[in-house]
């Protein structure tokens, strides 16, 4: 697992509205915020909130993708419901 940890590290996901763009990783660290519109503060922290919750979603689909993938050849052939 910590080798899948270290790779979710290199993994950057980015999410993009009018007024923010926010880069996290796929361990859901957020490595930048960058302000292109900051005309009307209410609406910034609005877009900028979304902004994060959007990369922080994508990095969440990132990290279950890459744990799947990990865990796949440990589970055992077979197992009801599985």
């Amino acid at each position: 697992m910590e080798e899948v940890k270290k790779r979710l590290d290199t993994i950057e996901v980015v999410a993009e509205n009018e007024y923010a763009i926010v880069t996290a990783t796929g361990n859901r660290k957020i490595k930048n915020i960058e302000i292109k519109q900051a005309d009307d503060k209410i609406v910034l922290e609005g877009k900028l909130q979304s902004a994060i919750n959007e990369a922080l979603e994508k990095a969440d689909n990132v990290m279950q993708t890459e744990m799947m993938g990990a865990t796949k050849g440990m589970m055992p052939d077979g197992l009801p419901g599985m």
